[in-house]
């Protein structure tokens, strides 16, 4: 059977299912609001867990943001470190050339045109 619409009035139900009009007592009129109740509840529920799902899903998308700013400032962070650290090697590299594979004259030698 398919019904089209409900017309109620006053204590009773009528269901029009197209092959013509069929009235009901009070408990059907009850059995429907129940069904109303109970699906309007769980559209109350289902709004607002979707809005609280919203609203989770943009705090993980700023936490998400904040985290790639952090790994894009860690990443310049790094980038800057190997470089001092290049730097550094290369010093300890010319230290260790000059003072332990050079002679004494060769030191004085490198230090005094570099001052010229």
């Amino acid at each position: 059977m398919c019904l089209n619409y409900f017309i109620q009035l006053n204590e009773t139900v009528m269901i029009e299912n197209g092959n013509g009009v069929i009235t009901a007592n009070k408990d059907l009129k009850e059995s429907l609001n129940q069904i109303k109740h109970y699906l309007e509840k769980n559209i109350r529920d289902l709004t607002a867990e979707s809005e609280r799902k919203n609203y989770e899903i943009s705090t993980l998308k700023e936490e998400l943001e904040k985290s790639r700013l952090q790994a894009q400032g860690n990443s310049q962070l790094i980038n800057k470190l190997l470089g001092e650290l290049s730097k550094a090697q290369n010093d300890i590299e010319w230290y260790k050339l000059t003072y332990e594979k050079r002679s004494f004259l060769g030191t004085i030698r490198e230090k005094l045109l570099r001052k010229h």
